[in-house]
């Protein structure tokens, strides 16, 4: 909430996120560009400099061939295509999201990249697995949507494994991220804001990395990653 004074007068401006349905309706409203937008800003060449630099690779090379990943908030896939594309072997994707129509984005462009992923519509709030069921749990751009987005921190550090990775972009603060506010009704997230999520919520080997998007967005997101200790 913000507030200015004007005179006599106090104007107060409250952000209200949209709801999950308003949300999944708007997302299944704009799937059928999103995979345009995705090649405008260059997600996947973006998210690899900072998967690159978490070595989630290594994290996923120890556990070998039958290591699963959790992809919240899939979209089109191109987080789990730009993972993909810096790994060595085969491992078994998972992608949930709650929008029907974007689900069916993510199933076409990653069949076409050649990974194959089992998919379910659900909320990151309430995610249907067990716990401790994967060995990378990550998401872009989809806790800053939330009207609490540490409560699904924790829910997809509880569906992770210990020694396991977890992996988040958010949009940081800046004249994109504020255009992006706007339109969605997102966080800012400073990069302190999220260090403190991590740390607590007890992960450890917390790091940070600034997201550079292609066009014109810039620097306009962070990626952060940690580890749950063994």
């Amino acid at each position: 909430m913000t507030s200015r004074r004007i005179g006599s007068w106090e104007v107060l401006i409250n952000r209200r996120p949209l709801s999950p349905a308003d949300l999944a309706s708007r997302y299944d409203a704009v799937s059928g560009h999103w995979q345009r937008t995705a090649r405008h800003f260059q997600l996947e060449a973006a998210y690899q400099a900072p998967l690159s630099t978490s070595r989630v690779a290594t994290v996923l090379t120890q556990v070998g061939p039958q290591a699963r990943i959790l992809d919240c908030g899939v979209g089109n896939g191109s987080l789990s295509i730009a993972l993909d594309s810096i790994l060595t072997g085969p491992v078994e994707y998972h992608g949930i999201d709650t929008s029907a129509e974007m689900l069916a984005q993510a199933s076409s462009t990653m069949q076409h990249a050649g990974l194959r992923a089992h998919f379910k519509q659900a909320d990151v709030l309430s995610l249907p697995y067990d716990d401790q069921s994967f060995d990378v749990v990550m998401a872009a751009h989809v806790l800053e949507h939330l009207p609490d987005p540490q409560r699904a921190l924790k829910e997809m550090i509880r569906v992770l494994k210990p020694g396991g990775m977890v992996f988040v972009c958010v949009t940081r603060p800046s004249l994109f991220g504020a255009l992006v506010q706007l339109r969605w009704r997102t966080w800012a997230i400073t990069e302190q804001q999220g260090v403190a999520w991590l740390q607590d919520c007890q992960l450890v080997d917390v790091g940070h990395q600034p997201v550079h998007l292609g066009s014109c967005a810039g620097v306009a997101s962070t990626a952060f990653w940690a580890r749950r200790p063994q």
